[in-house]
Formats: C-alpha cells, structure tokens, sequence
C-alpha cells in the first residue's frame, strides 16, 4: 500500500501561530502548473478553494452547480456564492492523478480538502504532537 507523511504548516494568526495539516496538490492552470497547499479538514463535506483558481484552471465558474456558503453563522449577509466543479489535480507526493470535487467561492477563500472524493481514496491519521499526517492510499 503506498502512502506518505507530511509535516504540519506553521501559519500566523490574529493571536500567533498555529500548525495545520496539510496536503499538497498540483493543478495545470493555462500556462503552467502550480503547487497549492490545501489544509486537511474532515470536517468538510466538500473541498474548498478561491474562484479564481476554478478561472486559473480553465473552468467556467459560472457552469458549475450553484451553492450557498454558510459557516457558523446562519445569517445571509454572511453566505458566500460558490459553484460545485470537477477539477483534475495531482497528488506529488505518490505521483498519482486525482479527480476532485471543489466549491469554488466566490471571495476569500481558504483551500481546504474535504472528504468527498479525497478522502474516499485515503486512510488519514492525523498526529497533532508530532504535527504530522499519515495518507495511506486505500484504492
């Protein structure tokens, strides 16, 4: 079974630093390829990423499945508008192609991956004293 561990990123924060799981992740924009770094969320139904990356990637923002962004709070002021896409990334770490299911938001976005479709293919251990994670591919 192949797998792989990667180390935690150090962010900044309003009140200082935090360590968050990461996985890197390759996309063929128009011209070239570029690495985004999407933070591991197993609280997330769906990935996330910014709506310019879906444009940056050659997808039609405006063709995708129309949603509605809530987070903790409920109220509408506080929605965002995303589109549902497929996208085809690639997973460095193994060398292995991936065809993900992202919302792509229209705003500020973090890049998070979230259960559907990753982590379908994925058992993940995440080890907060170490500040690791484990991917061990299942499929």
């Amino acid at each position: 079974m192949s797998s792989f561990t990667k180390s935690w990123m150090r962010q900044k924060t309003h009140t200082g630093t935090t360590h968050r799981p990461i996985v890197d992740l390759v996309f063929k924009e128009k011209k070239n390829y570029n690495l985004y770094s999407f933070i591991v969320d197993s609280g997330a139904d769906i990935s996330l990423a910014p709506r310019q990356l879906a444009e940056r990637i050659g997808l039609n923002w405006a063709r995708g499945s129309r949603i509605s962004l809530t987070g903790i709070s409920p109220k509408p002021e506080c929605s965002v508008d995303g589109r549902i896409q497929e996208a085809a990334a690639f997973l460095p770490d193994l060398a292995l192609n991936l065809s993900l299911s992202i919302c792509f938001a229209d705003g500020n976005a973090p890049y998070l991956i979230g259960r559907e479709g990753f982590f379908d293919r994925f058992n993940i251990t995440l080890d907060k004293k170490k500040r690791r994670t484990l991917f061990r591919l299942t499929r």
